[in-house]
């Protein structure tokens, strides 16, 4: 046969052979194995679970692979949001392909809301194990259930989704939704209620394994009582430090006494050898460069929405914005409900504001953004030898984009003001003092805006004491951070007195003992061309130290100041003693002369005990703090003050038989003169009443907290003994010892 006719008789299976060829030869080598390892491929052992090793396929990750989408179809990850944290957390391992920051998200908002005993570490954990792919946890997980006899039958799924399904389909009905799914997948309409079912039981079965304690009745009697007994009080507090003298200068010896005594110690942190709650223990700190605009002097260089632009965004945002329900009958809430429109004249300021404000906001933060692009220009380009570059080498570089000169430029180039410099080496408390800095804030694709002080301390260079954003990186040294907002911005009618702004951390440095006593270091924050702050911006541990030990001089005095105001006030009253002690003495005891009245009658009402359980949940929600340790000490200090006003009153009364009274509290360095003090109990009845609801909680709330540790990916992988196969574990070939090996 003559070749020319024999390539035009063949030319489409030639064709077939050549696209075959070229489509092996660009996938790679590795694709002959798979096209011709037959069907022990699929079949062989990729991992191994279980105290019998059992063996996981690749046809095993298929059918899981299947189900993860079938439940997808279904709305599963709809209907685990929906049962609280457990079934948010199962969400987010079993859907892991849909995952988003706002998840996270949700899940720490209802542990805040519900007052979980869970840290953001644990949520983070969530995290790990990246290179494990989301159906093998679904197969760890659906296999442990059913090794636990759980099980959901398709009929109990079927009856649940019935009801389900129309909540999840915008009303649509099982017979519609159903046959659908079965088409699209091409599975019988069993299979995908098994699917469910499995889904449905790994949910019931971390909730059972998670509530193995019993909440007692003791244990109820407690909780409702500290959520239900509450005091109330009136006295005056006498400061240990309202009677220093303020000229002494203590001896040097004494000063180093104390420092050495306490120096490792957390200001607060109270105990049998520390009852005064000494500390000078440095904490965490960061310093960091700026740049700053204020927003109405963007203001002035932004162009003004016009009353056509106005109209525009009311015509395309009406039933949006602009419309609202309300009932035909003004007098009766119940009557029919109508949409109502607002006229534009009605709402044409509001919406001339919000242009207005949304033109500033979009200006400064473009400026801010130049600002950004300029100053990292470069700031990670691999080295000469290609190496990324060190902590000096971004240090250099930064310095070489130094954000004044940077501001000076733009500044120029806008014909505003921009402000920069460097802080300097601020606490947490620090930051959250500052009346600019604590409302600064870093927006993120989460619900929640972070904190510009949490940013900050998330530089790795603090080790674990790094807080741990859940909704983004964490910082890097030298890298800049914004533009950060205010956070009223959003909300606030204008922009007077708002800022908006970018830093980069240049130092950071971890909570230690200070090196001596006389350490001394900047707390300076941002200066914005106005008055220096007259408060001094210099913390000195000498300082500190030689307050308390004036303080401590001034311990007896205090007390017998309490005890001369006490019969004073026995004698002629109240207010006329409070007013004579301030003559004498206030003056002495004020920090400024411009504050008010130091001595006053303090009303404290609805005081509660502080359980050890509610502070083990401040712990864990705290961790993530950067100042955590502190605002632990000052809740345990105030936990400390109720205790003590609840030793006076009598087990069977409600008031101490004799009033006023003297109380020493040294956990805050201070006198207390009681004038009046009652405590609200807990009746028998109103606790029949409480019992079965704080039970039911509790169980649940225990059920909630242990949700992050069942399904943290480590602890699955751990206690299902999984573990990937390696290739010594391929079967050798013999039939025998692979039928044996399957069957185990």
């Amino acid at each position: 046969m003559n070749l020319m006719k024999w390539l035009r008789k063949n030319n489409k299976k030639i064709m077939a052979i050549v696209v075959i060829v070229l489509m092996v030869a660009f996938i790679g080598g590795s694709s002959f194995r798979y096209i011709f390892r037959g069907s022990g491929g699929v079949r062989a052992a990729i991992a191994y679970y279980g105290p019998h090793q059992k063996k996981i396929s690749h046809l095993d990750r298929q059918a899981a692979d299947s189900e993860i989408k079938i439940l997808t179809a279904l709305g599963g990850e709809s209907v685990l949001r929906s049962q609280g944290l457990g079934g948010l957390l199962l969400s987010d391992l079993v859907f892991r392909q849909n995952r988003n920051a706002q998840l996270m998200d949700m899940a720490k908002q209802a542990i805040q809301r519900n007052r979980y005993r869970i840290s953001d570490k644990q949520l983070m954990e969530m995290y790990d194990l990246r290179n494990v792919p989301s159906d093998l946890f679904w197969i760890l997980l659906s296999e442990e259930a059913r090794a636990a006899g759980i099980h959901v039958s398709n009929d109990e799924v079927g009856r649940l989704l019935e009801q389900a399904i129309p909540q999840l389909f915008g009303g649509a009905s099982y017979v519609q939704v159903i046959p659908s799914i079965v088409n699209r997948f091409g599975v019988p309409e069993d299979r995908i209620l098994t699917a469910f079912g499995k889904l449905l039981a790994v949910l019931q079965y971390a909730q059972i394994i998670s509530s193995v304690e019993n909440v007692t009745i003791s244990q109820v009697k407690h909780m409702a009582s500290g959520e239900s007994e509450s005091m109330n009080a009136d006295f005056v507090q006498f400061k240990a430090s309202y009677f220093a003298n303020k000229d002494e200068i203590p001896a040097e010896e004494t000063i180093k006494e104390q420092f050495s005594r306490y120096k490792a110690n957390f200001p607060g942190d109270v105990n049998e050898a520390n009852p005064f709650g000494f500390g000078y223990r440095l904490p965490d700190r960061v310093q960091f460069d700026y740049i700053a605009v204020k927003l109405p002097d963007v203001s002035s260089i932004t162009k003004q929405p016009t009353e056509e632009e106005a109209e525009q965004y009311y015509q395309e945002n009406r039933d949006r914005q602009f419309t609202q329900k309300a009932p035909t009958d003004p007098n009766d809430p119940n009557s029919p409900q109508v949409a109502q429109v607002k006229s534009y004249a009605e709402v044409a300021g509001t919406i001339m504001n919000q242009l207005r404000r949304q033109r500033i906001m979009t200006k400064a933060e473009q400026i801010l953004q130049e600002a950004r692009n300029l100053a990292d220009a470069d700031l990670k380009a691999p080295r000469v030898d290609g190496l990324p570059p060190t902590p000096d080498d971004l240090r250099q570089r930064a310095a070489s984009h130094d954000y004044a000169k940077i501001a000076e430029d733009l500044g120029k180039k806008y014909n505003l003001p921009l402000y920069s410099g460097r802080t300097g080496s601020l606490s947490a408390i620090n930051m959250q003092s500052d009346k600019v800095l604590r409302r600064m804030v870093l927006t993120t694709y989460g619900y929640n805006s972070i904190p510009l002080a949490q940013v900050v301390f998330s530089v790795k260079e603090l080790g674990d004491h790094a807080t741990i954003l859940l909704s983004m990186p964490q910082a890097e040294m030298f890298v800049s951070i914004g533009p950060v907002k205010d956070i009223m911005s959003a909300n606030a009618p204008d922009v007077t007195d708002q800022i908006m702004m970018m830093a980069r951390v240049v130092e950071a440095e971890r909570n230690a003992p200070p090196t001596a006593v006389d350490a001394i270091y900047s707390t300076k924050t941002i200066g914005l061309g106005g008055a220096p702050d007259k408060k001094s911006q210099t913390f000195s541990v000498e300082e500190q130290v030689a307050n308390d030990v004036k303080a401590l001089a001034a311990w007896n005095t205090t007390k017998s100041k309490a005890e001369e105001f006490m019969a004073l006030a026995t004698k002629d009253g109240w207010d006329k003693a409070v007013a004579q002690c301030n003559q004498l003495y206030g003056k002495q005891a004020k920090a400024d002369p411009n504050d008010p009245n130091v001595f006053k009658v303090d009303h404290q009402s609805g005081m509660q005990r502080l359980s050890n359980a509610e502070l083990q949940v401040l712990a864990a929600q705290l961790a993530n703090s950067p100042a955590s340790q502190i605002v632990l000490n000052q809740a345990k200090g105030e936990g400390q003050f109720i205790e003590k006003l609840l030793s006076l009153i009598p087990p069977k009364g409600d008031a101490p038989s004799q009033l006023p009274l003297l109380v020493e509290f040294k956990p805050s360095q201070s006198y207390y003169v009681l004038k009046s003090l009652s405590l609200q109990r807990l009746t028998q009845e109103d606790f029949q009443k409480m019992k079965g609801m704080t039970v039911r909680r509790e169980e649940y709330n225990q059920i909630e907290n242990l949700a992050p540790v069942h399904f943290n990916p480590a602890n699955i992988l751990q206690r299902m003994n999984f573990r990937f196969a390696k290739p010594v574990d391929e079967p050798s070939g013999d039939p025998n010892k692979e039928k044996a090996k399957e069957a185990s």
